[in-house]
């Protein structure tokens, strides 16, 4: 095991494990990384209360959440001093959306989650807020448009696109404040000036050009006393926390140095437990005979992995496995470890199975697809019968029927259908036809030539 340990990272995470319950996190968390990582926090954020918006709600909670020492309202936008009102919204403020409503389509009235989430609504300054519209964030490299010391917007000539900068002392909580919306939010659909951060889906979610804005954010603004209690008053109405302010080195996790590691809450980074086979891997056995019995090999390699796999299949009336459990030593090895799955169906058609994979180092079980098709010894051939390939115009009318099929079906002359399956060479003009018949499980064709 190779254990990498960050003295940054654990100093962080000391100061936020000290003020925020660590029961919240459930232990499943640990042992995962990347997207498996990110699936799991998603499905822990997502279960939260949502609060009203506007001045009973929101500006309730603004007033725990974004107020200074000194009472006055702490703004992330601009330096204009102003004080909160005993109730409502402070004038000349708004509440600000950090990332835009308008990036999952939420409008007046709102309806979405996102659009009431405490953990990336703040009070902002009107004038700031109304320069900022909709931009992505990043950093102005062109032309400026606004700067009122704070929030800087203007033009950016990576992305070709004016964007809103805000003060290096807030570009870490501006950071976090979006890689929690993309985890708690992944399963959004993502439009207008958010396709050009977000990807939709629920991995990575952000794109190049933001994982790199937002983890060069995050690094160099380390998480700071003013989030660690913001966290905590949102926590304490809303009931769901930013677990990128209580363990910042998850980013990493997730989308940084440390995904080819997993998260564990102590700091520590373990080489990811891994095996060569996935979930919905499909192993097949095709044209198996009645009454034949098929073997495969199948091969499974590991790395980092401590502990025995073991084996077991769903149904053991069709298929089986030679073995139920692979030592680790084994399946760490140069060559892996080989299986012998055998087919053995017991009645004619599709059979599946589920070959359940369980390891403890690995966070979840693996579920690998058996599928085999068998045969009659001799297959009975659907056709016309008595059917020839030319007919004249004098002939008798042909009973059609199909051989080796009992079925009703429709039969057609060049896709009309008939009223029933009696063919009359008399009824048709000279030329070539098309005769098919067909229902719900079958269909097929035959070419019939008519002359005088």
């Amino acid at each position: 095991m190779r254990t990498v340990i960050s003295v940054v990272c654990l100093l962080i995470a000391g100061i936020a494990v000290a003020d925020m319950p660590r029961d919240y996190y459930p232990d499943n968390i640990a042992g995962r990384n990347k997207g498996d990582l990110k699936t799991e926090l998603h499905k822990l954020l997502k279960e939260h209360r949502r609060i009203e918006y506007g001045g009973k709600g929101t500006w309730v909670v603004f007033r725990e959440s974004d107020r200074r020492d000194n009472g006055t309202v702490w703004d992330m936008y601009s330096n204009v001093v102003r004080y909160f009102q005993s109730s409502g919204a402070t004038p000349g403020m708004n509440i600000e959306h950090s990332v835009p409503k308008s990036w999952w389509g939420d409008d007046y009235p709102y309806t979405v989650d996102g659009s009431f989430d405490l953990h990336h609504l703040v009070p902002a300054d009107a004038d700031a807020n109304s320069a900022k519209s909709n931009y992505i964030i990043g950093e102005v490299t062109g032309t400026v448009k606004f700067d009122n010391g704070v929030s800087k917007v203007g033009y950016n000539d990576q992305k070709r696109l004016n964007v809103f900068e805000p003060a290096d002392e807030y570009k870490g909580d501006f950071a976090r404040m979006y890689m929690y919306f993309v985890t708690c939010y992944q399963d959004y659909v993502w439009r207008s000036n958010g396709t050009n951060m977000f990807i939709t889906g629920s991995y990575p979610t952000l794109n190049d050009y933001s994982q790199e804005l937002l983890l060069k954010w995050h690094r160099q603004d380390p998480v700071s006393k003013k989030e660690l209690d913001r966290n905590n008053a949102v926590y304490s109405f809303q009931y769901n926390r930013n677990p990128f302010i209580d363990y910042p080195q998850i980013a990493e996790y997730i989308w940084g140095d440390s995904t080819e590691y997993v998260f564990n809450f102590d700091g520590s980074a373990v080489v990811a437990p891994s095996i060569s086979v996935k979930s919905g891997d499909i192993i097949s056995f095709n044209g198996v005979l009645t009454n034949e019995v098929t073997t495969m090999q199948y091969r499974i390699k590991g790395s980092n992995i401590k502990s025995s796999l073991y084996l077991r299949v769903d149904d053991t009336q069709n298929f089986e496995i030679n073995r139920s459990s692979i030592p680790a030593s084994e399946l760490t090895s140069a060559q892996g470890a080989v299986i012998e799955i055998t087919y053995h169906p017991q009645s004619q058609g599709l059979h599946r199975a589920v070959l359940e994979i369980a390891c403890d180092d690995l966070p979840d079980d693996i579920e690998v697809v058996l599928q085999g098709v068998c045969m009659p010894d001799v297959p009975n051939f659907v056709m016309i019968e008595g059917l020839r390939s030319q007919y004249s115009r004098q002939e008798a009318d042909v009973v059609l029927n199909l051989k080796n099929y009992t079925d009703p079906v429709t039969w057609y002359v060049n896709d009309k259908p008939l009223g029933g399956n009696i063919f009359s060479p008399s009824a048709l003009a000279p030329g070539r036809y098309k005769i098919s018949f067909k229902n719900d499980d079958i269909r097929g064709e035959v070419r019939v030539t008519i002359i005088e």
